[in-house]
């Protein structure tokens, strides 16, 4: 028996506003960035959550496939949801995602960052490190750049493991890319405070161990005997 076209028309569009609910996942997540102090964050705090939910959310058709190769009954119908819509649906559909992409990527997001900065000036007049906040602010203004890297090159696969090859990359992302800049920083703001007779070691000892995040990650790989 045919499922209803009603039924098919709210799985396809909840299947197409998956997309813009990730995009909305990523700026969550560069708000919570800000709340957990910007640079010092527990792995189980909110950013890491908002922004694996992202992952998820864009690699859903990856995981439909996944449940439907392990025989789980009806997952089948979330990988060809998408091109069974109705055209009562492309209402919402059409203004969820010119919400998402026109209002809250294009305008809400770059008056947040602007007031992070804001807020990082505020914080250095007190005394208070800076950085939290600008972290913030440039993960924010960098959310679309990291979507498109998501659904491009994160996105190495096709198949049901679509979302741990992306979760995989963004970490070899950070780890390549982030982690020596912001080792340099660390490094910088050591000879800083040196130079104002303030404490430096920590910063020099961070800012060596972001240059050799890589190195590091190699080091437990082969300790643990596994080949990732």
């Amino acid at each position: 028996m045919q499922t209803p076209l009603v039924f098919r028309a709210i799985l396809g569009l909840l299947m197409d506003l998956a997309i813009p609910a990730a995009l909305g996942a990523f700026v969550m997540a560069g708000m919570r960035l800000r709340s957990e102090g910007g640079m010092n964050f527990e792995a189980s705090g909110g950013f890491l959550k908002w922004l694996f939910w992202g992952c998820l959310l864009i690699s859903l058709p990856g995981v439909s496939l996944w449940l439907s190769n392990e025989g789980v009954p009806g997952a089948s119908q979330l990988t060809i949801a998408g091109a069974t819509g109705a055209q009562y649906t492309q209402g919402v559909e059409k203004v969820t995602n010119d919400f998402v992409n026109n209002f809250l990527v294009a305008h809400v997001v770059p008056v947040v960052a602007a007031s992070l900065v804001f807020k990082a000036i505020l914080d250095l007049s007190q005394g208070h490190s800076p950085l939290a906040s600008i972290i913030a602010a440039l993960f924010l203004l960098g959310v679309q750049g990291i979507y498109n890297l998501a659904t491009g090159t994160w996105m190495q696969s096709s198949d049901q493991y679509g979302v741990t090859d992306m979760l995989m990359q963004a970490f070899g992302y950070a780890a390549n890319r982030i982690s020596p800049i912001v080792g340099g920083l660390a490094l910088s703001g050591a000879i800083v405070n040196y130079v104002r007779h303030r404490p430096w070691g920590g910063l020099v000892a961070s800012g060596l161990a972001f240059l050799s995040v890589t190195g590091i990650w190699a080091l437990v790989t082969h300790f643990a005997g596994v080949n990732l």
